[in-house]
């Protein structure tokens, strides 16, 4: 695979640098649009006071306002960045190390294989959530890259044909467990499958946290061999770089960033295709400013969006029906791209 820079950025380090610091602002913002409306000095006030004990701008707090974003509010923005950053960041490393500018968490069935993990364990305490989502993932990946690979490559047809199967096989499980789960736990169940953030706790973004560092860990430390490993195996293996090594360990971090998004929001689509595809058109495909800056616009971007799904109606919406509806059009636009052009 060859890449032109068609980028309009890629020469604009001052911009980059702005976009990397995006998510501050955003944090800020979403953390005051609610039904209880907060200022930004009152926002940093209440945090600083939790912290410190000590307000900067000498806000007044009330009990509730404090109650308002410190319990209900801050987790829910914090874990909808965790996980825009992790389902864009994994589906800026899948979509390199495959040569395919179509594969994502969800078109792959990552997605839908670490929700039937996830469900399985929910309904019948079948090991943690995030070890049972992983274990899914893992195996929906798998399968998917060994039925389209033809001669060490993967189609992009034939992997998105290949996701598509794993992805309805998965689909139709995770039904099959709703039909013999505990009406108490039913509800929940659907609504979670949706992808939502509205049962955010302390304890949701402490479970997700540990494993989305080590994989967000991996990926930086190998976005470098990212760039060489989409030249194909052969270039590889000739700047002295082993492709199975550095592909398992790839694919090991964004699949372990992928399920644990969708162990505590549910299925959440096309985050992971829409915004790397973004910041490739924005800066080029060079993985050393891609992989930071698809993690803070995949941030900035679900976090604006839940904002917009707790908030747009008197009744919660799931978000993933949100970055369905907004990445849906984006993916078919993209589909007929790389069937006239292939992907420059």
């Amino acid at each position: 695979m060859k890449y032109r820079d068609n980028s309009k950025l890629h020469n604009k380090p001052d911009i980059l640098f702005l976009l990397y610091l995006i998510p501050i602002p955003v944090f800020l913002v979403v953390l005051c649009i609610g039904a209880y409306k907060l200022s930004i000095p009152e926002v940093i006030d209440i945090i600083a006071y939790k912290i410190s004990g000590y307000t900067f701008f000498g806000s007044k707090l009330e009990a509730s306002a404090i109650k308002a974003l410190i319990d209900v509010r801050l987790p829910r923005v914090i874990l909808s960045m965790l996980v825009g950053a992790a389902l864009s960041v994994s589906g800026a490393s899948f979509q390199s190390i495959m040569k395919n500018p179509l594969v994502e968490p969800y078109t792959l069935g990552v997605s839908s294989g670490a929700a039937f993990g996830a469900a399985l364990s929910m309904a019948f305490s079948f090991l943690s959530v995030q070890v049972s989502a992983f274990l899914f993932a893992m195996l929906s990946i798998l399968i998917s890259y060994s039925i389209a690979q033809q001669k060490g490559e993967a189609p992009v047809i034939s992997l998105i044909l290949a996701g598509i199967i794993i992805s309805s096989i998965f689909t139709a499980a995770l039904t099959a467990i709703q039909l013999f789960v505990d009406p108490l736990k039913l509800q929940g169940l659907v609504f979670w499958t949706m992808g939502a953030f509205y049962t955010t706790t302390w304890n949701k973004v402490l479970a997700s946290v540990g494993f989305m560092a080590i994989g967000f860990t991996l990926i930086f430390i190998f976005r470098w061999k990212l760039n060489i490993l989409s030249l194909g195996d052969q270039e590889a293996k000739t700047l002295g770089v082993n492709p199975a090594i550095y592909k398992g360990i790839i694919m090991f971090a964004a699949t372990l960033l992928a399920s644990s998004s969708v162990a505590v929001s549910g299925i959440i689509s096309l985050v992971g295709l829409m915004i790397p595809h973004i910041c490739r058109m924005l800066f080029g495909a060079d993985n050393k400013k891609l992989i930071p800056l698809s993690m803070t616009l995949g941030a900035s971007y679900l976090a604006i969006v839940d904002t917009f799904a707790r908030n747009l109606f008197t009744f919660e919406v799931p978000v993933g029906i949100f970055t369905t509806f907004l990445g849906a059009p984006f993916f078919i636009i993209l589909l007929r791209k790389v069937r006239n052009t292939g992907w420059n």
